[in-house]
């Protein structure tokens, strides 16, 4: 046993001499791509450093698993061999930080850049911690090759030499392993990267797998604990429950182990997918030109719109991320450690980014401006130039160009001078801008500097070597290199840096001389254009002097006064601006200027002579004018009045009823008569006129605007008889309208009058006296309406008169008058109606009288009959039974007077027909007036004759029904008695007659 410890130990020894050497190799390879990178070259050891750290850590892991097998022993030199194994794991942390710092910009593989391990974490308790699988790749198959299965029963119980033996060989065998896989689990390490953590999780389901099987052996244990002898019954009790106890605790062990590991690959995998996708943006960004050989910015901020999109997108994940991490630090995760070394490093990378985003968001607008000033300034330059060229090309005259050429191009010149004062502050805006260009030239690597330049940090940047914050100003030393430079910073220290991490300040060199150089060619420009300007002015003002003086005589005389004292202050106005022009102007000569002033002074004395004989022609053509100008006023004033009296005659008569139509009406002709009082007094005027007019053409027969004046005066007079003519026939028709319209209405009132006298009457008076009375009235009414028929006698004159101003005023002006054609209709209805009244009297008057007649026979016959009834009653109820014979009388008269009532009947039923008949005219004439009036009539109720007949009929043939019904009733009555009385003397003369025949038979 001592001999194998020392072995162990001896082993230890020698793999902390190999772990030494692995990790000085390390850090030459190390330092050799530190000189490398400060010399401006890639990286070239990466994979060497990475293998050389990965074998150490293996070695490391070795160390451990055989130092706690020394510790279960108690090997008395323990302590020294853990001392330098924990020595050997700092310098490993130590140098894996360096890698980090040193590749950390994307160059450093993942597994190592990943594998952040504080060092206060790796402590000796640690060291206890052994792998569950040799290498780190193995497959699966191979994983589970380190650890055995235990022996089945069958195989112990074959090697036993009992049966019971062998069970209990198999319970010991069991334990065993339970133990032993206990102990591996225990000491068994979590993973540290995203393989190692994979490897673990795979090779912890085949030892749960493993653990989960082993129950059917532990079960089949204790299927025999019942069989076991006597002699070994205790021992496999004791084991069994041992056994079982320890097996609970490892299928427990396993199963935390598995779900940790679960959640743990679970971490790091999204972990890992998110620093992968971080160090690529990290190195797009890194490895982007921000030189003047890039100017496609537009595309690198639609990129840059994106990357910030999918960070925001990423930030939610990232923070589930972190919540994540904390969660299983809060539960006290085993592999604590490894999350936190994920956790940070997503922190510190995510920052870097964000930082990334800052610098490049800073370098997009500051490279846009570059490049956007560039751009301006070269086209402002080129649009300067051209635009020089094409004004000395242009604007270059001399005095052979015409006026016309002239006056053209003055005006297009000062399109020119507007497009240059719109230059102007586009040249003082790239004057402005210039200032604040930053500079992009020494960002480029084939720009060596001559001396170190200041630089200004856009970020925050921290290293063991240097620190840098935002704004900070810092020397540029080298720039050999495009994405790192070599900076000293505030403090003093030196390190190689990000490029993306500053800028170069203004002021940009180049920038400011392109703005000055603009700003000059643009004051070239415009003294150009002032000068050519200056030139055609001049020239456009001798051209123009040069017309006046060049008038003939001929052509002064044939002008106006007027016009020839302004072609004077013309010639003097054009001197005195080429006087003005021609101060600056290059064209003209002081001899020149001399000679013009001697033509002008020759010029003007040769106007005065001629202004003088032009007067006197002056001043007839002068009264023309005016004379012209008067008849011009009166024209328009007349046509003014014309067009508001065309304007009402086309107006129509917009009301309805009669009342609003006269006061209408009576506006048309109080408007229309101060119309024509208007006219009048133009009329007048112009009376006037014509007489001024005519004696000033007898005078001045010959003069040029004696035509136009006659023509003029002409028409004038002809047109105000026609306007004149017209309103007066158009007053005269709204008089005759007015007139129409009162005696429309007085005509209206009066037929409506009797109109409604006719329908109030609604049924025939049931009284003589009363018809009688009414037909006085209807007499009396209709000498009325034959007296009153001068109303419409008079309104059909006004019609025809009216029809005949309306005949007038159609010749005149085509214009119908629909106001006269409406009151001629209306005119003819009531007549109508009136005729229709002085019928309704006639009719009725005659009905009546015939109705008087029948109603008074009516009369007599009724009262006949009633008093005959009333007496023929009265002596029915007073005779006596006995008086036979006076009631057969009765009977005959009762007989008799059926013809009276019959022929009573008949008159009756004539006089309702008739009676009927009238009330029904009456009916229907009211209706008539109602439509006519739109609204009824009121009614006045009295007793229809019609209804008196019939109630007097019902009465008279109740009164006679019951008359002869009394009547038949005494005489049955009568005749029962003859009967009886007969009867009586028949039966006496039977009883006498024997003793009269024995009478006269004696006798």
């Amino acid at each position: 046993r001592l001999e194998l410890l020392l072995q162990i130990a001896n082993k230890i020894q020698n793999g902390t001499l190999s772990c030494e050497e692995k990790l000085t190799l390390a850090r030459n390879t190390l330092q050799a791509d530190e000189a490398h990178l400060e010399s401006g070259q890639p990286v070239q050891y990466e994979s060497d450093v990475v293998m050389y750290l990965q074998e150490c850590e293996g070695l490391i892991r070795q160390l451990q698993a055989d130092i706690q097998i020394l510790r279960d022993e108690n090997y008395y030199q323990l302590e020294e061999l853990v001392f330098k194994t924990v020595r050997l794991q700092d310098e490993l942390v130590t140098l894996r930080l360096e890698c980090t710092n040193l590749y950390r910009k994307g160059h450093f593989s993942t597994p190592s850049s990943l594998d952040l391990v504080q060092p206060s974490s790796l402590s000796t308790r640690h060291l206890k911690a052994e792998p569950l699988m040799k290498g780190t790749h193995t497959t699966p198959a191979a994983s589970t090759s380190w650890f055995r299965k235990p022996m089945t029963r069958a195989e112990l119980v074959a090697i036993s030499s009992s049966e019971d033996e062998g069970n209990l060989r198999f319970v010991y065998e069991l334990l065993s392993w339970v133990e032993e896989m206990q102990m591996k689990l225990e000491r068994a390490e979590w993973g540290s990267d995203l393989p190692s953590v994979e490897s673990q999780l795979t090779v912890q389901r085949h030892i749960h797998s493993s653990v989960e099987d082993l129950g059917s052996s532990v079960k089949e244990a204790r299927m025999y604990e019942g069989k076991m002898s006597q002699n070994f019954h205790t021992s496999y009790t004791e084991t069994l429950g041992k056994l079982e106890t320890q097996y609970c605790k490892l299928l427990e062990t396993s199963s935390f182990r598995l779900r940790h590991l679960q959640s743990l690959y679970a971490f790091v995998s999204q972990a890992t997918a998110e620093l992968i996708w971080l160090n690529e943006k990290e190195e797009e960004e890194l490895a982007f030109d921000w030189s003047d050989n890039n100017p496609n910015m537009a595309a690198k901020r639609n990129y840059f719109s994106e990357l910030t999109m999918e960070l925001e997108e990423k930030q939610d994940v990232f923070r589930s991320l972190q919540d994540t991490a904390e969660l299983l630090s809060l539960e006290n995760h085993p592999a604590k450690q490894t999350v936190e070394a994920y956790s940070a490093a997503v922190q510190t990378q995510w920052q870097w980014i964000k930082q990334l985003c800052l610098c490049v968001e800073q370098h997009v607008r500051e490279n846009s401006a570059y490049f956007q000033f560039f751009s301006d300034a070269q086209d402002s330059e080129t649009y300067l130039k051209n635009l020089q060229d094409t004004i000395k090309r242009k604007y270059s005259c001399d005095r052979n160009t015409t006026l016309t050429r002239l006056e053209d191009l003055l005006q297009d010149s000062m399109d020119e001078k507007e497009q240059l004062i719109h230059s102007k502050s586009s040249v003082a805006s790239l004057v402005g801008r210039s200032k604040s260009i930053i500079q992009l030239k020494p960002r480029n690597p084939d720009h060596a500097l001559k001396n170190t330049i200041s630089v200004k940090a856009i970020c925050d940047y921290r290293q063991i070597e240097i620190t840098i914050c935002k704004n900070d100003e810092c020397v540029l030393e080298d720039n050999s290199q495009r994405t790192k430079w070599k900076v000293i910073s505030p403090t003093g220290n030196e390190a190689m840096v990000p490029s993306v991490c500053f800028l170069i300040p203004p002021p940009n060199k180049e920038a400011i001389d392109m703005a000055i150089r603009v700003e000059q060619l643009y004051q070239k420009v415009m003294s150009l254009w002032h000068q050519l300007h200056v030139n055609m002015k001049s020239l456009v003002s001798w051209n123009y002097l040069r017309k006046d003086i060049s008038l003939e005589a001929a052509n002064v005389t044939s002008l106006a006064t007027g016009e020839c004292h302004q072609t004077m202050r013309n010639l003097q106005v054009h001197y005195d601006d080429f006087l003005e022009d021609s101060r600056d102007s290059e064209l003209f000569s002081v001899a020149d200027r001399l000679h013009l002033e001697e033509e002008v002074e020759a010029c003007k004395e040769h106007f005065q002579q001629l202004l003088q004989s032009m007067e006197n022609e002056d001043k007839d053509e002068t009264a023309s004018r005016t004379y012209l100008s008067e008849l011009k006023n009166i024209r328009l004033h007349l046509e003014e009045c014309e067009q508001r009296l065309v304007g009402t005659i086309r107006t129509p008569s917009s009301t309805r009823t009669d009342g609003d139509a006269l006061q209408e009406n009576t506006f048309r002709v109080a408007e229309q008569e101060r119309l024509k009082e208007d006219l009048h007094h133009l009329k007048a005027d112009m009376e006037q006129l014509s007489e001024r007019c005519n004696i000033f053409l007898h005078k001045s027969p010959t003069g040029s605007s004696t035509p136009l004046l006659r023509s003029e005066l002409n028409l004038l007079v002809e047109k105000m008889d026609h306007v004149y003519g017209l309103s007066s026939v158009y007053l005269d028709k709204l008089k005759t309208i007015d007139v129409i319209i009162r005696n429309t209405q007085g005509a209206e009132s009066l037929v409506k009058g009797y109109e409604v006298k006719l329908s109030q009457e609604e049924a025939l008076p049931a009284d003589l006296s009363a018809i009688q009375s009414h037909r006085s009235t209807l007499k009396q009414w209709l000498s009325e309406v034959n007296s009153e028929s001068s109303v419409f006698a008079a309104l059909e004159d006004d019609l025809a008169r009216a029809k005949v101003v309306a005949d007038q005023l159609y010749q005149m002006k085509q214009e119908r008058s629909l106001d006269l054609e409406r009151y001629q209709e209306k005119g003819s209805q009531l007549w109508d109606r009136w005729q229709r009244v002085s019928l309704q009297i006639e009719t009725r008057q005659a009905e009546l009288e015939s109705i008087e007649y029948m109603l008074g026979d009516y009369r007599n016959c009724h009262g006949s009959l009633i008093q005959w009834i009333e007496e023929t009653t009265t002596q029915q109820e007073l005779m006596k039974p006995g008086q036979a014979e006076d009631s057969r009388v009765l009977s005959e008269q009762l007989s008799q007077q059926m013809v009276r009532v019959l022929i009573f009947v008949t008159k009756s039923l004539q006089d309702f027909t008739v009676d009927g008949d009238y009330e029904l005219q009456l009916m229907t004439y009211r209706a008539f007036v109602e439509s006519q009036q739109k609204s009824p009539v009121k009614r006045r109720r009295m007793l229809s004759s019609s209804d008196s007949i019939a109630q007097e009929f019902m009465d008279l043939r109740t009164r006679y029904t019951a008359l002869v019904t009394l009547t038949t009733q005494h005489v049955k009555y009568i005749s029962d008695a003859l009967r009886r009385l007969e009867e009586e003397e028949v039966r006496k003369v039977s009883v006498y007659l024997p003793g009269i025949k024995k009478c006269f038979g004696h006798g």
